[in-house]
């Protein structure tokens, strides 16, 4: 039976493993891992244009099972989508970027407040 389609269980888990502005992109690249036997979901939104100045587009994001997420990956950095590629999120629930950006903020929330009490003890 040519054109079958195999329905996928309601139980399963999916990833998002990539996200861009553009639907037709996102099922391009879909297309491309389901070429590749990788089941995909396609979802997002598109922002009214007329909104406001600054709506000018969406967000697409290309789901996977999980299971398949590792290869998923694999598929699109070997077709040069790593830069829309969202990677797993580690166990810790943080990120190294994010572990990173969160010591900045508090470094920089002692020196401001170092600096206050300075001005205010030379006062």
């Amino acid at each position: 039976m040519t054109g079958f389609v195999r329905l996928e269980r309601k139980s399963r888990r999916w990833v998002q493993v990539w996200q861009g502005d553009s639907e037709a992109v996102a099922s391009i690249v879909a297309g491309r891992l389901q070429a590749e036997g990788i089941a995909t979901r396609v979802q997002g939104h598109t922002a009214p244009y007329r909104t406001t100045a600054l709506a000018v587009g969406g967000a697409w994001g290309i789901l996977v099972p999980a299971g398949k997420a590792p290869l998923a990956r694999e598929v699109l950095r070997q077709n040069d989508e790593a830069r829309n590629l969202i990677d797993d999120e580690p166990s810790g629930g943080l990120t190294a970027n994010q572990r990173r950006t969160i010591r900045f903020m508090i470094l920089a929330a002692c020196v401001i407040a170092l600096a206050v009490i300075l001005l205010e003890v030379t006062r």
